[in-house]
């Protein structure tokens, strides 16, 4: 899971785009959400596994943050 990094306004981001709000209990930023849903939007991704994806994301940063910054 290398594929995170954080932001000097504390959130971080994943090389794909999405970037979380750890304060926020990991929501994504309304800005990179809408990024996110329109690129897999183009692949011809339904919805639900766009937000399944991002649900993903989250939990998967979440476990990185643990292993990296504890």
């Amino acid at each position: 899971m290398n594929d995170w990094y954080i932001l000097p306004n504390g959130n971080i981001k994943h090389m794909n785009g999405l970037e979380l709000q750890p304060e926020k209990d990991w929501l994504p930023t309304e800005q990179s959400m809408e990024a996110f849903t329109h690129a897999l939007r183009a692949q011809g991704k339904p919805d639900a596994l766009i937000i399944k994806a991002m649900m993903d994301l989250a939990i998967e940063c979440e476990a990185w943050v643990q292993e990296n910054l504890s």
